[in-house]
């Protein structure tokens, strides 16, 4: 039997390389992408996520002012004197980001463990680290909790008049029942936070009240009335609505910076049911004032086209509010760009 050349078996090796080398590409080639969000795989060249935003944020108590938005990074949330702590509950746009919540790690759509909350301001940061590990975002929330009431040393709000628009026929419509009480009407965005308490129950909360709240629109004209002085708005409900206070006596409410209209400041009415019936006459009827300073900044903004209220200029001048406002005036806080938290602890005898 004759031995191969010595030519003919460098030329076998050769081609057992080649075949070889091409091999290899095709189990490379056919790898596949990686499974994961956010990240993929093309040949060998990996993606990954440089998404450090959030696409929602939640807090167990009180509500963020203003909503939750994806172009907004910082937050303010007024709860009430009896909220000692909350959770805070953040969901990632992106995957495989990391997120904590003043320093502790959190998943993402998982609450935060219990943020103690001192009376006045507690500042919290949320910060999103993308999956590419560099890219970050800051969220930063503003927590406020209420002052506590001396027991059995809280003052009864005053009772004022329900004014020439209470539209009272409204109590028998449930859509009127509701948080959001805005409808078509622009204007700077205001939360009204309030907080019920019985002066003749050691200023305990009251809970299971309605609490009927109504105010013009940003032009001074309210919804439900057609007069030469209001325009034409009989059939409309606009900035009227209704909440029942939950066990901590609180209720909240997103609406706008009200408006103006001759011979009165700035107000807001109010109406206070107990035991949520609104078919009997309401237990307190009164209305709540804003800071003049504040007022005038928000009546500078271009959104309030009215201008300035030149028929009365103070709340001591105010036909309502003349005898005395303290226990009637809302601690705002906020600014014109993104709008008002407004909050108010009221009293009545139940």
């Amino acid at each position: 039997m004759t031995s191969p050349s010595p030519d003919s078996r460098l030329l076998s090796r050769r081609k057992a390389i080649l075949l070889g080398a091409l091999s290899t590409a095709t189990l490379v080639s056919c790898g596949g992408g990686s499974s994961g969000t956010g990240s993929s795989t093309t040949g060998t060249t990996t993606v990954t996520s440089s998404d450090a935003n959030l696409s929602a944020l939640s807090v167990s108590a009180g509500s963020l002012s203003p909503s939750f938005s994806t172009a907004v990074n910082s937050y303010t949330v007024s709860v009430n004197n009896s909220v000692s702590s909350f959770t805070v509950t953040p969901i990632a746009s992106g995957g495989g980001t990391i997120i904590k919540v003043n320093g502790t790690a959190v998943a993402s759509g998982a609450a935060s463990a219990a943020i103690s909350l001192a009376v006045g301001t507690t500042s919290i940061s949320i910060v999103i680290t993308a999956e590419d590990g560099t890219t970050t975002n800051t969220v930063t929330l503003a927590a406020t909790r209420a002052a506590a009431a001396s027991a059995g040393n809280c003052a009864v709000i005053p009772q004022e008049t329900e004014g020439p628009y209470p539209l009272l026929a409204i109590l028998t419509n449930s859509a009127i029942v509701r948080k959001d009480i805005r409808e078509s009407k622009t204007g700077l965005p205001l939360t009204l936070s309030l907080t019920l308490t019985n002066v003749n129950n050691l200023c305990a909360p009251v809970t299971n009240a309605a609490v009927y709240i109504w105010h013009c629109d940003k032009d001074g004209q309210y919804s439900g009335y057609s007069s030469t002085q209001n325009g034409n708005h009989q059939g409309e409900t606009y900035l009227r609505g209704i909440q029942v206070t939950d066990s901590s006596g609180q209720v909240s409410f997103t609406t706008i910076y009200p408006g103006w209209y001759a011979g009165r400041v700035t107000h807001i009415h109010a109406q206070v049911y107990i035991n949520d019936n609104l078919a009997v006459t309401a237990t307190a009827t009164t209305q709540f004032a804003f800071s003049e300073t504040v007022t005038t900044a928000v009546y500078n903004t271009s959104l309030y086209t009215h201008g300035q209220n030149t028929s009365v200029t103070t709340n001591a001048a105010d036909q309502v509010f003349s005898d005395g406002s303290s226990t009637q005036l809302l601690s705002l806080s906020g600014d014109t760009t993104s709008g008002y938290v407004a909050s108010l602890t009221m009293s009545i005898a139940a």
